[in-house]
């Protein structure tokens, strides 16, 4: 009896064995990978992965206004970013950066015959949100649709895009262009109708985030020429303005240009961070305006 229950026990201890061997070398299914990105995902299909590889990134360009209320001061024109960030399944996952906001959208998209088009929405939680329609061609790196508000009372209710792909980089040596009239940047305030707030042509000549600046380099500038000095260093790491001024001009007029944060103060150097804080200090007392006729 003793002999039977030994040799049962073997049995059983075999089996098990093989099963826990056999549930080890399972595979996962071919054509899928495991990843962290879109929640409640564990596999890929290699057609994600391969639609993944070719639409992932930033795309930039103009978000002109299409519906809105003309009755009222509304921007016409901002920059924009769409972050395609990642896929699963059925689903995009990625973010926009305008005019000061960060905002993650997410939605279906199916491919076409051109590339692949997706509707995704904002959150909806924030008075500027709304629904994203575009389609993506992989191979013109485009992509084109337009945006519709949530807020059917906003200034401007509907846009729409045509954005290039492009990557982001720092570049301390990113300059303001030469051939620029700046005077035309800026118009007479009603209160001062004899006077001018104007940008001179020192904005193409001081760079704050590749040279260390002495206050013999600014002490004779106007408040705008400091302004746009010291935002210029925001504007290389890519920060998206909110202040409408600096947002029209670096938007409207430097080819670089490209918003992809709302914060970049950790990325600042340390001769910008020493420019910055030099360049706050003459805007303070700076004349704002000059008298047009008498210059």
């Amino acid at each position: 009896m003793k002999t039977i229950l030994l040799l049962l026990t073997a049995l059983v201890l075999l089996s098990c064995s093989k099963d826990n061997k056999e549930t080890a070398s399972e595979k996962k299914p071919e054509g899928t990978e495991v990843i962290n990105k879109a929640p409640g995902e564990n596999y890929k299909s290699a057609e994600t992965i391969n639609a993944e590889q070719k639409i992932t990134g930033y795309y930039t360009g103009d978000f002109i206004a299409l519906e809105y209320d003309d009755s009222k001061e509304y921007t016409y024109r901002n920059k924009i970013t769409i972050s395609v960030d990642s896929l699963a399944k059925d689903t995009l996952y990625g973010h926009s950066i305008v005019a000061g906001n960060d905002r993650p959208f997410k939605g279906l998209f199916v491919g076409t015959k051109q590339g692949y088009s997706a509707v995704v929405n904002e959150p909806g939680d924030d008075k500027y949100d709304g629904t994203f329609s575009f389609s993506i061609d992989p191979a013109a790196n485009i992509i084109k649709g337009t945006w519709t508000s949530f807020n059917k009372d906003a200034l401007v209710t509907k846009r729409e895009y045509e954005l290039v792909k492009r990557d982001f980089s720092y570049n301390k040596d990113n300059g303001l262009p030469i051939d620029k009239n700046w005077n035309t940047l800026y118009e007479q305030d009603p209160k001062f109708p004899d006077k001018l707030e104007t940008l001179t042509g020192k904005i193409s000549e001081i760079n704050a985030s590749n040279k260390l600046l002495k206050k013999s380099d600014i002490d004779n500038l106007f408040k705008g020429d400091l302004e746009v000095i010291r935002n210029s260093i925001y504007a290389r790491h890519g920060y998206s303005f909110k202040n409408r001024k600096m947002r029209y001009f670096f938007d409207n007029h430097i080819d670089w240009y490209m918003p992809v944060s709302t914060d970049v103060r950790n990325n600042l150097t340390e001769t910008e961070l020493k420019n910055v804080d030099l360049l706050k200090r003459f805007e303070e007392h700076a004349e704002k305006y000059y008298d047009e006729y008498g210059r």
